[in-house]
Formats: structure tokens, sequence, C-alpha cells
């Protein structure tokens, strides 16, 4: 099975070309990337340095560093007009993106002297070009693994942070795998947005890939339990450090019993100490974290308590937050590479939806 997996975070894009009938996995094509978020946040910033209005068109793409970058386009003076599906890589609401300033156009602008910038967050044709120059062809592969993290849209009047915690729930209630997070391209909630707009463009440059979409931080928690350190640890707390958002989450006999999602930036070795024991020991609540500017927490079952912890296992660009604290972390290295976590656990999760789907 030939599987190309695409992890999209805040600030790299971490891909892994699996290939398990002619290579070892060691031996396969391994890349980090900047990520498109802060690929075009640079474009913005060229076109405030040339002090020319803006107009985005293409697909739905991560925020982060291109939304801000877009604002302060704005607060200096430019116009910025984006398509309205483009818009959505700024905020699931139209009308909070109009609020920024943003005007919103159909098509584009006809006669627009600005700069045109067209936002892409899948771009295979390129990696098509670049990989053929080490003769290595992406016409035969199977699945396309794209992991991107998506709030979805929520209810008019209802927290992003509030609704995200609560699909998460649902999600787990159902299935309480990790790989509950993955839906192939004909599986994904109409709310999830910019999930659908990465399938469908995985679509248009690859055909002949089935498409798998999961979120950045269950794909990481996923790609933690291929360690082989991991694998005969149970109870385990794995904890993805991200840019953007923390998500801890104890796993026992493969399935997971209690998760909490945190905002990053609010964190610090000793606040996240504290936090990952007392959630192992049931000892904190969701609305003490939303209260906290986080989104929340949820038990599917009785936490293990934190002395019962086999392992606290750690994967995500700010890993070495945990580093300082007195807590016995394990660095998650899948394949024996940090950065490869988040595209191991896209193929484990293809492995996982194909085992399931024979079984049905």
């Amino acid at each position: 099975m030939k599987v190309l997996a695409m992890d999209i975070g805040a600030g790299t894009v971490d891909i892994l070309l699996y290939d398990d009938e002619k290579k070892s996995l060691e031996n396969c094509i391994k890349l980090v990337l900047p990520s498109p978020s802060e690929v075009f946040a640079e474009k913005v910033r060229e076109a405030t340095c040339l002090n020319k209005d803006l107009c985005v068109k293409g697909d739905i793409i991560g925020g982060g560093a291109f939304a801000h970058a877009l604002k302060e386009h704005i607060e200096v003076g430019f116009r910025v007009f984006m398509t309205e599906y483009s818009a959505y890589s700024v905020r699931n609401d139209l009308a909070e993106v109009e609020e920024l300033g943003i005007k919103l156009v159909k098509d584009g602008l006809e006669g627009f002297k600005g700069e045109t910038l067209m936002v892409r967050e899948i771009n295979i044709e390129e990696l098509k070009g670049f990989l053929a120059v080490f003769g290595e062809d992406l016409s035969d592969v199977d699945y396309v693994a794209i992991a991107v993290q998506d709030h979805g849209v929520f209810p008019k009047g209802v927290s992003n942070r509030r609704s995200r915690i609560e699909k998460l729930n649902q999600l787990l209630v159902r299935n309480p795998k990790p790989e509950a997070f993955a839906f192939m391209e004909d599986e994904i909630p109409q709310h999830f947005l910019r999930m659908k707009s990465a399938a469908q463009a995985s679509r248009r440059q690859l055909p002949s890939g089935r498409v798998l979409l999961m979120d950045t931080s269950p794909d990481a928690i996923l790609g933690c339990l291929m360690d082989p350190i991991v694998e005969k640890m149970d109870p385990i707390l794995a904890v993805n450090l991200g840019n953007g958002h923390t998500m801890s989450a104890i796993i026992s006999s493969g399935e997971i019993l209690a998760v909490m999602e945190h905002h990053t930036r609010l964190l610090n070795p000793q606040k996240i100490e504290k936090l990952l024991i007392n959630f192992a020991n049931g000892e904190i609540s969701d609305e003490e974290v939303f209260n906290e500017n986080g989104h929340g927490l949820f038990f599917l079952s009785e936490p293990p308590g934190y002395n019962n912890i086999k392992k606290v296992v750690v994967t995500g660009p700010n890993r070495n937050m945990l580093a300082r604290t007195n807590l016995p972390v394990h660095f998650a290295a899948p394949a024996g590479d940090v950065m490869m976590t988040g595209p191991i656990g896209l193929v484990e999760a293809v492995k996982r939806k194909l085992e399931r789907n024979s079984r049905a």
C-alpha cells in the first residue's frame, strides 16, 4: 500500500510517502516544509511592503499566521477582498470576516490593480514535480491522508471552543478509538469546511488516490501509540503540544478514556504539569479549562489516577515545555523521527479504517 500522508500544522507541513511494498519505513521519503499559512502570510506581508491592496481567491486554508497578516494589512490602511469560499480561512462565520474589514466578493474583481493571491493548502502538483527529480512517482498512490485542524462551523452564539470539544466528545462516544477522528472523503461531516476543501483539492490533483482526512491533534496522539516503547504501556497519557492547541488523552487498551484540550500559548511548564496530574486524577472540570480560555475536557470513563499512568508520551513542536517539568516524559519518535508522529498516525488511521471496513 502506498500512502501520501500530509500533516498540515500551524508552523510546518510534515509529509511521509509511505510505501510498504517497496521500502522499509526508514527509507520512505520524508519532508518537513513551511505550512501554507506561513507561506501565504509572507506573501501578504510582501504586498504590504509594496503598498498594494489584496484580492484573495482559492481554497480554504488554515488561518493562523495568514489571518494575522491579513488583519495587519488592513490595519495599516490597505484593502483586502476575498472570495466567500477562501474567506472561511479567516473565520467560519463570514459575518465575523466582514467585521474585520475584509470585503467579500463572488469571483474576484474585474480590473483590480492590486495583488491577487491564489491560496492553496494541498499542493500535490508541486510535490509531483519535485519528487519526479528523484525518480518518485505519485500516480500509483492508493491513499492521500491529510490532517488539518478544523473547528467546524458552529451555531451562531455558541463558542467555537465549546463547539469543538462537544463534537470531539460525540465522535468518541460512538467509537472511543483514536481513528474515530479520521474520515474517508464521503464521511466528512458537513460542518468541517476545511477538511472538505482539502479533500476536494486532493481529488482535483490526484483523482486516483482515495482521500482520508483527520484532525491534526488526534493524528499525533495516534502516532504516539506507534512508538515501540509505548506500544506495550497501559494506561498512557499522550500529549500533543502543538503551536496552537495542546491536546491530552488518557488511553487504555487502545481506547480513549478522556480528552483535554487547551491553547498552548496559555501554558507554561508549571501550569501544564499541574493540569496533566489533575486531569489524570479526575480533579479538574471542563468548566475550569474553558474558563481559562481552553477548549475543555471530558471523561468517557473513570480516570485511572496519575500514579497508575505507565507513561507520559509527548509530541508536537512545543514538546520541550514538558522537559522542564518533573513529569517522567517520553518523547514519541515513531520510525525514529519526532517530526513524523502525525504522518505515522495518518498511515495507521488508513490501516485501521481498511481493517474495520473489511470486517463490516
